[in-house]
């Protein structure tokens, strides 16, 4: 993990600001060219603004809803003419990557949560994760690697169960302003289970909400170890632990391959119950069985997440060993 470079995100919002200020120069030129009559009616409210500014600063007596009327039938017909031309209504409006705070990081003098998101994304240990999101995400999802065969011990093929989990995922994406359930994934290695919850990562990060991913072993033996039991003190630490308990999305990966103890069970159910009491969400991917958690991570954790949790079980072959196999035939046929 690295510290903060805090300069280096506020450039970041600064170019962000640039860019978009030139798209919307380069779309209001555009409009000016193809609908003259739009660049009269932006003169047209910039002058009426000016002069009601002219009018208050003189303590002059102005019209207050004549002003209004005036300036919403402007709008309406400026809005009237894009849609004429065939643009969208909003085609002039500012343009902002975060609308709750227009790029500018902060909301009433406090860190938005597309700013909190660039000091999570600073803190990963993995540099790459806006590469590995960009691979692994809802697009590049495969049902094709999943058997559409009974096993004779599950409900649905593996490639039914897999498309099903899939649907309720997206659902779980759309609703998530809504409500927001943990979702707990399970099965054994190489299903596609890390890969399903980077693809929720990706799908809520691109709707503006924050997101943690760390590994079981990094967050009970590195973060949570150190902060807890060392009086750790280190800044990029000490932020990860607030956002344990504050960002809109936690993923715990790999649950399981940590050495559990009594401090790891302890973290574990204060994680889950404080984030369920504060309504925010977890997803827990693990490749043990249900019984094994239990028998691991003690009957209160488990009802803790079954009581409140989706609950994803993935089942079927292998998938990398499959992808592996497949790169090793087309070699060798080559």
């Amino acid at each position: 993990m690295k510290n903060i470079n805090y300069e280096d995100i506020l450039r970041s919002l600064q170019r962000i600001r640039l860019h978009n200020v030139h798209i919307y120069d380069n779309r209001k030129e555009e409009i000016y060219k193809a609908i003259p009559r739009i660049q009269e009616i932006d003169d047209t409210i910039a002058n009426n603004a000016l002069s009601a500014a002219k009018a208050r600063i003189l303590k002059r007596d102005i019209n207050k809803s004549s002003v209004i009327e005036r300036k919403t039938a402007l709008i309406q017909e400026k809005e009237m003419l894009l849609r004429e031309h065939g643009y969208p209504a909003d085609y002039l409006q500012p343009i902002y990557n975060c609308h709750k705070c227009s790029d500018t990081g902060y909301v009433d003098n406090k860190p938005c949560s597309c700013m909190k998101q660039m000091m999570i994304d600073q803190l990963y240990s993995q540099s790459t994760i806006s590469d590995l999101l960009s691979r692994e995400n809802f697009g590049s999802f495969k049902l094709d690697y999943y058997p559409d065969i009974p096993d004779g011990r599950h409900k649905y093929t593996p490639y039914n169960n897999a498309g099903n989990i899939l649907e309720r995922s997206k659902q779980f994406v759309a609703e998530f302003d809504e409500k927001r359930p943990g979702i707990l994934i399970y099965g054994e290695t190489g299903l596609g289970k890390t890969f399903l919850s980077n693809c929720i990562a990706k799908a809520l990060l691109d709707k503006g909400h924050t997101v943690l991913y760390l590994s079981s072993i990094n967050l009970f033996e590195n973060i949570l170890s150190d902060i807890i039991m060392n009086n750790g003190r280190e800044q990029n630490k000490v932020l990860l632990y607030d956002y344990i308990y504050s960002c809109e999305l936690l993923i715990i990966d790999d649950l399981g391959t940590e050495l559990t103890n009594s401090f790891v069970q302890s973290q574990l159910f204060e994680i889950i119950n404080t984030r369920n009491n504060k309504q925010l969400s977890t997803i827990v991917s693990t490749n043990l069985t249900l019984h094994q958690l239990q028998d691991r991570y003690t009957e209160r954790i488990m009802s803790r997440i079954t009581d409140s949790y989706l609950v994803f079980n993935f089942y079927g072959d292998n998938i990398r060993y499959t992808k592996r196999k497949q790169r090793i035939s087309k070699y060798t046929n080559t």
